[in-house]
């Protein structure tokens, strides 16, 4: 394993802002919303407003067992069982290209798949670093598609994780950034969370289908570049 962990942190790194940072301010009337789209069975009533998800933040994902489906809490930063320690940089980001290439992730996809509800998400244009905020038109909420995994530590300590998957970037993004989170129709919700679903090459196709969510963009502060920052104020356009 030690030589294919190595692989996978160095291609982890290579994309290391993308996807690197993330909203998730899911209010009340956002998650009652959310409760009756994805038919969760079990939820919370609010959860914690963060404006500036970093890497090894807690962040909230809807996963499913059988067929409940429930609000899940994970590390940003993946894990793998089999890993002996938690990773020095965190495992933040798939690449949807090579997910069933690597122990690491093959298994989580075909069996531990979740959809982390976002607000939008970051992402800093190449040639001068201006960040901006990237959502979906209107008030609705992104769902990011995601593995997840259960780590447990040699002093019997429990961290569940998660990492998001990316793909290449739609004429949208691509003036930023080639990568791009993997934004899954509405229509393919319900197989991606199904863990039942476990054919590769019918859940590769889920990989593929192009994104039918119209998406906005705005320039932000670059307040956002330190995670200690996590007020409204990140989320606020600027003049540019």
């Amino acid at each position: 394993m030690p030589k294919k962990w190595l692989s996978e942190i160095l291609s982890i790194n290579k994309e290391k802002w993308m996807c690197g940072r993330f909203a998730q301010v899911i209010k009340y009337q956002d998650l009652k919303k959310m409760t009756e789209e994805l038919k969760i069975k079990e939820s919370s009533e609010q959860l914690e407003l963060n404006y500036n998800v970093a890497p090894t933040n807690i962040v909230a994902a809807v996963v499913a067992k059988d067929d409940w489906r429930y609000m899940g809490f994970f590390r940003w930063g993946l894990i793998p069982s089999w890993s002996k320690k938690i990773p020095e940089q965190a495992l933040i980001n798939v690449r949807s290209e090579s997910i069933l290439e690597k122990p690491s992730f093959k298994t989580s996809f075909l069996r531990r798949r979740c959809l982390i509800p976002a607000n939008g998400f970051y992402e800093w244009r190449k040639t001068d670093k201006q960040p901006f905020f990237i959502k979906a038109k209107g008030d609705n909420l992104l769902y990011l598609a995601g593995i997840y995994d259960a780590w447990y530590g040699p002093d019997g300590s429990y961290i569940p994780s998660l990492g998001i998957i990316t793909t290449s970037a739609n004429d949208f993004i691509q003036p930023l950034h080639e990568r791009m989170p993997l934004l899954l129709n509405p229509s393919l919700y319900d197989t991606w969370l199904n863990p039942a679903a476990q054919n590769p090459q019918e859940l590769q196709l889920l990989l593929t289908v192009p994104s039918e969510i119209e998406l906005e963009m705005y320039p932000v502060s670059r307040r956002v570049n330190k995670p200690e920052n996590n007020d409204a104020d990140c989320l606020k356009p600027i003049a540019h």
